[in-house]
């Protein structure tokens, strides 16, 4: 099983600086996860209510597929380089 990313980091460089910092993207999942669980309920009750249309198991499916994206970013690295600054992030 996958798990989310726990850590970003972010590293800028220009003439006059350079530094580098870390995210703790476990707090900001942490957070989320509070949200949907206060969230759950009413999300039970669209799904339920959507089902006979077919809505509903697209909701379910949507769900999945965003929980396998976040999943995803696992190892994403992005490196930006203008002419005199350079910006990089790295998903760990």
């Amino acid at each position: 099983m996958n798990w989310p990313p726990m850590l970003m980091h972010v590293k800028i460089k220009n003439p006059q600086h350079q530094f580098g910092f870390w995210v703790p993207l476990f707090l900001i999942v942490l957070f989320v996860f509070i949200i949907l669980l206060a969230l759950l309920p009413l999300v039970l009750l669209a799904i339920l209510l959507a089902w006979p249309t077919g809505w509903g198991r697209w909701m379910v499916g949507a769900f999945k597929t965003g929980y396998a994206m976040l999943c995803s970013l696992r190892g994403t690295k992005v490196d930006i380089q203008k002419p005199k600054e350079t910006v990089f992030i790295s998903v760990v």
